[in-house]
């Protein structure tokens, strides 16, 4: 029988080795952009490979999608429900590749399709240490660019709280993020 999808007659090996090809092309392509050459192809890759549940692989595309996507916003359109999966994965190493990308490209609509996962992450007592910290600065900059995107009323208390945090690294994030959120919103946040 011929099977249905193209992958279903790979092993693992071969696939694996497809996963790798692609990530070798795709930091071929980015030394090309880096070195000044107009690069308008392998933008499609970037998306497939944040899709990936390999680190490398995603590491890749995430790199590639904040190098080559900036100024493509149709094709950033279609990263942003990938960028939402990682932002929920458990696995927090995929939450710091989405914040970063996040963080790196920025844009109008990164802040309002992402500004509400992103302080769930600051404000979630679940959340490690260090992404914490990464969830701080993003929001920070996505509020910098998309000041309506500021969290509701609501959270103020629950940002505020981060302060009596034991972790140096994170109350300092969050000091940041309050100084950026009083420039912008200061009524919740006049009493701290």
């Amino acid at each position: 029988p011929i099977p249905c999808v193209p992958w279903q007659s790979q092993t693992s090996g071969q696939y694996q080795r497809r996963v790798h090809g692609q990530e070798k092309y795709m930091w071929k392509i980015m030394y090309m952009y880096m070195l000044g050459y107009d690069v308008d192809f392998g933008h499609m890759q970037c998306v497939d490979l944040i899709n990936q549940n390999v680190y490398s692989a995603k590491n890749v595309g995430y790199i590639g999608v904040s190098l080559l996507l900036i100024e493509h916003n149709d094709l950033l359109r279609l990263c942003i429900q990938s960028i939402k999966n990682d932002l929920d994965n458990r696995d927090e190493i995929h939450q710091c590749l989405a914040l970063t990308c996040v963080a790196n490209v920025g844009g109008n609509e990164f802040a309002e399709s992402l500004a509400g996962q992103v302080t769930s992450l600051v404000t979630a007592n679940m959340s490690r240490n260090f992404v914490r910290k990464k969830a701080a600065l993003c929001l920070l900059r996505l509020i910098r660019q998309s000041p309506e995107c500021c969290p509701p009323h609501e959270q103020a208390e629950d940002v505020l709280s981060i302060l009596d945090h034991r972790n140096i690294g994170v109350v300092q994030c969050t000091m940041s993020l309050l100084l950026g959120l009083a420039t912008y919103d200061p009524d919740p946040y006049t009493l701290a």
